[in-house]
């Protein structure tokens, strides 16, 4: 399978580009058990670029992607999907890789054309449902509402929804695959077997992201050695602090190649987020240097002003002697500060930020300012 994104591009000063630096994360995990599975030829997916940065490179593959569009950047992570015809219950279930190959939980599926409906990556904590725009299962050739409930609001990955879908001859080879199209003729799909699908897919950002480059000032660093553990992130949207979860529901409407959807509805869902979110961690801590090191989150966009991110790290001297555990930094960032055409954060945007841990008072360098350093915005 192959999975493609567009990223819209948008230069920013102070904040720019959201990706997410992923760790292992149990919510992502896929079931180790199955009571059946099926083996997919491949799955290829595609994200949008994000607004303001264009990630460059050439294609390695004869095949290229749709122009806008790149590999999606967190690699084979499962994709809930819906298989649905016109009239008929909606066949739901996930695509992962194991051993090396792509698989499906859905016990079986007949030859002929389907319209594909999912989202990724698939969280076993998010209920996912579809159905088509009218709620009757009637028309799915036409489009679909795609619910997505209890949705963390701050995630290590790139949350995406599927906006087109095609078929491929083989694991490289694809014609017709656009935006708007969710048209896929499957052969047929049972347990251990398959009749060689290729499933080519495109997506579309559902969050922001939030990118930290974060590097240690040269004469700190010269006396110690920092380790990064952890990154959380609360928003708020003014004077009120989002709720942990989201409820989302995506209105898609098939064309012929252009943005399928119509409307995203964000709601609100849980109490309050009352301790920063962790989007990423590292158990030993990942040693900081005097180059940026990059770290990537995401979050619910809807109405955000303000992000207030939390970094945890220790202090080491240069002999590697641990002076100072788990110190803790907070940076607090309100866009309208930061950015002169923006006040709310917007879907498909990446914010970076760079970072720099120094001491207190870098022309004094006594002990308690060493081992009690602060991270600054650059």
């Amino acid at each position: 399978m192959s999975l493609m994104s567009p990223i819209r591009l948008m230069a920013l000063i102070g904040l720019i580009g959201l990706i997410g630096s992923c760790t292992d994360h149990d919510d992502l995990a896929v079931e180790a058990t199955r009571p059946a599975e099926a083996v997919i030829g491949e799955v290829r997916g595609y994200t949008p670029y994000y607004d303001e940065t264009i990630l460059s490179g050439s294609p390695t593959r004869a095949w290229a992607p749709p122009s806008g569009y790149t590999a999606y950047e967190d690699g084979d992570m499962p994709i809930s999907i819906a298989f649905t015809q016109d009239d008929v219950e909606p066949q739901t279930g996930h695509f992962f890789k194991s051993s090396g190959k792509w698989r499906t939980n859905i016990d079986e599926i007949e030859a002929g054309n389907y319209f594909l409906y999912g989202y990724i990556p698939n969280n076993p904590g998010i209920a996912f449902s579809v159905t088509d725009r009218d709620g009757t299962n009637a028309h799915y050739s036409s489009g679909a509402r795609v619910s997505l409930q209890n949705v963390p609001a701050v995630m290590p990955n790139n949350l995406c929804v599927v906006i087109g879908a095609k078929d491929g001859t083989d694991a490289e080879t694809v014609t017709g695959l656009r935006k708007g199209d969710f048209a896929y003729n499957a052969k047929a799909i049972s347990s251990n077997t398959d009749g060689g699908n290729y499933v080519f897919l495109l997506f579309d950002h559902l969050y922001a992201a939030l990118r930290i480059k974060m590097r240690v000032h040269g004469d700190y660093d010269a006396l110690r050695t920092i380790k990064l553990k952890s990154l959380s992130l609360k928003i708020e949207a003014g004077e009120t602090t989002s709720a942990t979860k989201t409820d989302i529901v995506i209105d898609l409407k098939a064309t012929d190649g252009t943005d399928p959807i119509q409307s995203i509805t964000y709601t609100p869902n849980g109490e309050a987020i009352s301790e920063p979110l962790e989007f990423w961690s590292s158990a030993a801590g990942d040693t900081l240097t005097t180059s940026y090191s990059t770290f990537t989150g995401h979050f619910m966009p809807q109405d955000i002003t303000t992000l207030v991110l939390t970094s945890v790290y220790d202090v080491y001297d240069k002999k590697g002697n641990l002076l100072r555990q788990d110190c803790k930094a907070t940076n607090t960032m309100a866009l309208r500060d930061l950015l002169t055409e923006q006040t709310t954060t917007r879907r498909g945007c990446r914010y970076t930020i760079n970072m720099t841990i120094k001491p207190t008072y870098l022309y004094v360098l006594s002990e308690p300012d060493l081992n009690n350093p602060t991270v600054t915005i650059d």
